[in-house]
Order: structure tokens, then C-alpha cells, then sequence
């Protein structure tokens, strides 16, 4: 078989979020920081990559998450896509990223990558604080992994989500038989490609 006639998705996490802080935070400056992100866009430099842009003008859908600095990396590939080639794009709420909770720990000060690391360590271990707990993103997970199933039915799906959310979605595809990488490609702007087995006549 064809890959174009394959069912294809492509999981892609969005461009670089705008402010994202450069200092070390304490657990009180993280989780400002947290609640302001809900809301942020991306980077004024940031643009999507020829290759993004070509792989979502030959999609036939795309699904987005609701989260802002996903809408506007949608944004920033639509309008650089020919005319009569968008897709047809949908918000999907159960892409939106798992979120961080922030630990009980008042005399730690680190970087945001660290504090991602450790909070997300914790999370995966089952503490939640006062956030979605990891079960419930599990679900929502393998619910966009059934719709994407039904959506490249009809033809290629992009996904413009996060890097966890798009972690989560990858193994729940592969469960159902999806071929692609483990873990998806966490750079901003990358894109990971996943495409049912060859059917043998």
C-alpha cells in the first residue's frame, strides 16, 4: 500500500510559549507562573517549519487544543497554507495538557525544565495536589486516540497539542496497533508520524 493511502496522524506539539521564564522560580513563582500560561501564545519569532506546514496542508482534518498557545500555533500554519487546501479544523478539550502540580517544597528554587521534570515525576507516581490526576489524562487520551481512528477514515489527521498530552496519546495509538515512535519528538514545533500497519491483500 501507498503511506498517502495509509491512515496517517500526525501528533505535533505547538511552537514555543511566549514569556516562558528564563530565572529560577520558587514553588509560589511556578505556580504564578502556571496559571498565567493557560492564556499564553506563542513566541513573536516563532514560525512553523516548511515541513509542518506541508504536512498539515495534506491532512484533511486537524484537531487543536483548546490551551492558547496551541490555537495560535494553528494559526500561525493556517495562514501559510495554500487556498483550497485547509483542513477541516476542530478544538478537541480532551487535548488540552496534563497539567503540573506544584510541590510542597518552600526552599527549593529551579529552573522551569527542572520543576517540569520533577512536578511531572510526581504526578506520574500519583501525586496530584489539587490538579487532574493522571487517570483522568489517561482517559482523555485514549479518547483522542478513537476518534483519530475514526477521523483518518476519511483521510490524514494533524494534532496540535502538548508534549505530554501528546506522550499519552502516542502509547494509546500504539495499543490499538498504531506504528510510530514511543515517544513523540518534544521540540517545539516537531511533528511525529503514526500509520496503522499495511493491510495484506
Amino acid at each position: 500500500m501507498d503511506l498517502s493511502e495509509q491512515p496517517t496522524v500526525h501528533l505535533v506539539r505547538h511552537l514555543a510559549t511566549e514569556g516562558t521564564p528564563t530565572e529560577r522560580l520558587d514553588r509560589h513563582e511556578l505556580q504564578a507562573w502556571l496559571d498565567r500560561e493557560v492564556a499564553c501564545g506563542i513566541r513573536v519569532e516563532a514560525r512553523p517549519s516548511d515541513e509542518l506546514v506541508a504536512l498539515v496542508a495534506g491532512s484533511r482534518h486537524l484537531l487543536v487544543s483548546p490551551l492558547a498557545r496551541a490555537r495560535a500555533t494553528a494559526s500561525a500554519v493556517l495562514d501559510r497554507l495554500p487556498a483550497g487546501t485547509h483542513p477541516e479544523v476542530t478544538t478537541d478539550e480532551d487535548l488540552h495538557e496534563a497539567p503540573l502540580p506544584v510541590l510542597p517544597m518552600p526552599r527549593l528554587r529551579l529552573p522551569i525544565d527542572a520543576w517540569d521534570i520533577l512536578c511531572r515525576t510526581a504526578w506520574l507516581l500519583g501525586y496530584k495536589g489539587n490538579v487532574e490526576p493522571r487517570r483522568q489524562a489517561v482517559d482523555r487520551a485514549r479518547r483522542v486516540a478513537h476518534r483519530l481512528g475514526d477521523l483518518t477514515a476519511t483521510g490524514t489527521t494533524s494534532v496540535i497539542a502538548h508534549g505530554f498530552t501528546n506522550i499519552l496519546v502516542a502509547r494509546e495509538l500504539r495499543r490499538l496497533g498504531w506504528n510510530g515512535p514511543r515517544l513523540p519528538n518534544h521540540d517545539n514545533g516537531a511533528t511525529s508520524t503514526f500509520r496503522t500497519p499495511p493491510t495484506t491483500p
